[in-house]
């Protein structure tokens, strides 16, 4: 138990610390902001270190009177469910606030804190951060009655990234302005979206938010007893984004047996957003389940600096920003491939209905590659009734383009 006026000091520290940090624009805020005025538990879940805590500060300095808990914490190391109960007495006891606002930072740390939630959701307006989707688990949902309102937050898009280099947008057609954002995505490439690590370039922190999804998300909430194998296996995966694979030929990479345990180590990692899984589209269900499937990481610096990926395999890093882009769009994403191995990167759904095809192309330097890119596109679109079809790439093609398909640059597309 921590006495009454340590916890008034842990949270009148943390309110000034709030207060006293300056936080750029998210384009997820207004959403965040609105669902935040509603009457239910806000809940902001995903990746670690992608932004769910500033989000927070910046709702608490729009909204004083409001207190804040991050439960990683030591000093709420190994604290029971009452904890809860301690810091809501502290926090009426010292602010009175006409309107009780809890924000509880990595919550999952502490037990039965869903049902400290629920038992005070009718006079408490609640936000909550988690950083693995165990937070949304279905027993969680049941204990808050249904009643809560989920905002998935990913790392910054591009578009954020260069607004928090505070390099303007608007220019996009100015040669020296493009050849700025060139370089930005260049590092965007290299560094990722984290806000924090990826802006500053620190690889030792992009190397070490990589290890404590695996060490602290996974292996511990999911009681891993072959810590090295489900290790091995991620770092295999953001290795080889975008490329095909099935359970049964990653088990030796995980050192086990069975592909029922490689299918449920990445069922994990994709719980803890460390991985989208995509399936080959077929109007099948049955058929999506037993095809291969490709995974794209969250985030390019787990490749570049968790992983190892030789340089001319690079354009699949193009492929993750544009994956990780849809995601963060809520599309339903599929990749396609017919008998002949033609393949197209990714088919955009809206529920199982095609919408849009999107292949992905670092460079398209000869007649060759424009026709093997081109080609699948269009007999994708045949197949699957689709008509828009889109070639993204870095620079403009000088070759011709088949009728039907849109260029465009993956720096347009971005921004």
């Amino acid at each position: 138990m921590i006495a009454f006026d340590k916890l008034r000091e842990i949270l009148k520290t943390w309110e000034h610390e709030i207060f006293q940090t300056s936080i750029f624009s998210r384009e997820i805020y207004p959403l965040v902001r609105e669902q935040f005025n509603k009457p239910i538990p806000l809940v902001l879940h995903g990746l670690r270190r992608s932004g769910k805590t500033y989000l927070m500060y910046k709702l608490m300095q729009e909204f004083p009177g409001a207190v804040y808990i991050n439960f990683e914490d030591e000093r709420f190391s190994g604290a029971g469910s009452d904890i809860l109960d301690e810091i809501y007495s502290v926090y009426i006891g010292t602010y009175d606030p006409e309107r009780p606002v809890m924000f509880l930072d990595e919550v999952q740390n502490i037990t039965a804190w869903e049902k400290f939630v629920s038992r005070l959701q009718s006079k408490v307006k609640f936000v909550v951060s988690g950083s693995n989707a165990t937070l949304m688990s279905s027993e969680y949902a049941t204990a808050l009655t249904g009643r809560h309102i989920p905002v998935r937050i990913y790392p910054l898009s591009f578009s954020e990234f260069v607004g928090a280099k505070g390099t303007s947008k608007s220019d996009l057609f100015v040669t020296e302005s493009r050849a700025k954002l060139r370089s930005l995505l260049a590092d965007y490439i290299e560094f990722g979206g984290f806000p924090q690590a990826s802006l500053l370039k620190d690889k030792f922190l992009l190397k070490s938010t990589f290890d404590s999804i695996i060490f602290r998300d996974v292996i511990p909430r999911f009681n891993i007893q072959n810590p090295t194998g489900i290790e091995s296996l991620a770092r295999f995966l953001v290795s080889n984004p975008g490329k095909s694979f099935s359970y049964r030929k990653l088990t030796p990479v995980a050192n086990v047996r069975h592909e029922d345990t490689v299918k449920s180590y990445v069922d994990y990692l994709e719980k803890a957003y460390l991985f989208h899984v995509l399936t080959r589209f077929d109007y099948s269900i049955k058929k999506q389940i037993v095809n291969l499937k490709k995974i794209y990481p969250a985030d390019t610096s787990f490749t570049r600096h968790s992983g190892s990926i030789f340089s001319e395999e690079s354009g699949r890093l193009l492929e993750t920003i544009v994956c990780n882009e849809l995601q963060r769009n809520n599309h339903n994403l599929f990749y396609w491939k017919d008998a002949r191995d033609r393949e197209v990167d990714f088919v955009v759904c809206e529920g199982l209905t095609p919408i849009s095809l999107i292949q992905v192309c670092e460079k398209i330097e000869n007649e060759k590659v424009m026709k093997r890119e081109t080609a699948a596109l269009l007999l994708a679109g045949d197949e699957l009734a689709v008509e828009d079809l889109i070639l993204l790439t870095e620079t403009t093609p000088a070759l011709p383009v088949p009728n039907g398909i849109r260029v465009v640059s993956v720096l347009d597309w971005l921004i």
